[in-house]
């Protein structure tokens, strides 16, 4: 075959990409699999979404609104001892949804067993702005926490009433 009878470049370059698309079309293909991203810790984790454990909750959510209600506390500032107790039980009950389950326990009855009764006593002292009532259900309350982690053998997490304030952007005398 001589270049004259040839056919054009553009022509053969077509026909040799044609010829590829069809191998590589009839070559069979392995099946994919999509890459599993690596399980997150926590006992309640799935490889898509995580899930804070038992501990995550109490430092995020609990730990703070327990300082910030003693510190209203001692200020006197009835109102942001009011929500700040609001905001408590609603952590607690958050820990208790998100976290049904502690070392097989139910953590809405350890939380009901070891601090209903003084957060219900600390709420009914604040209604009443009555300081030395409210500082008694307190310690009970902070008391009640310390007696719910020994429980659960976490006893060397210890709460204690604040003595200084760790939120220096908040005033905490009222108004």
């Amino acid at each position: 075959m001589t270049m004259r009878n040839a056919p054009p470049l553009p022509a053969m370059l077509l026909a040799v990409a044609a010829l590829a698309l069809a191998a590589d079309a009839q070559t069979p293909q392995a099946p994919q699999t999509p890459a599993t991203p690596p399980a997150r810790g926590g006992p309640a984790s799935t490889t898509l979404n995580y899930v804070p454990g038992v501990g995550d909750l109490m430092n995020l959510l609990v730990q703070p609104r327990h300082a910030r209600l003693g510190l209203a506390l001692k200020a006197g500032n009835w109102e942001l001892a009011a929500y700040a107790h609001k905001e408590m039980a609603q952590a607690f009950r958050t820990v208790a949804t998100v976290q049904p389950k502690f070392k097989n326990l139910t953590v809405a009855e350890m939380i009901e067993s070891t601090t209903g009764e003084s957060m219900r006593g600390l709420d009914d002292a604040i209604r009443a702005r009555d300081a030395k009532r409210a500082a008694a259900a307190f310690a009970d309350l902070t008391d009640g926490c310390n007696s719910c982690h020994t429980a659960l053998d976490h006893a060397f997490v210890v709460i204690k009433v604040p003595e200084a304030s760790s939120f220096p952007n908040q005033e905490f005398n009222a108004p």
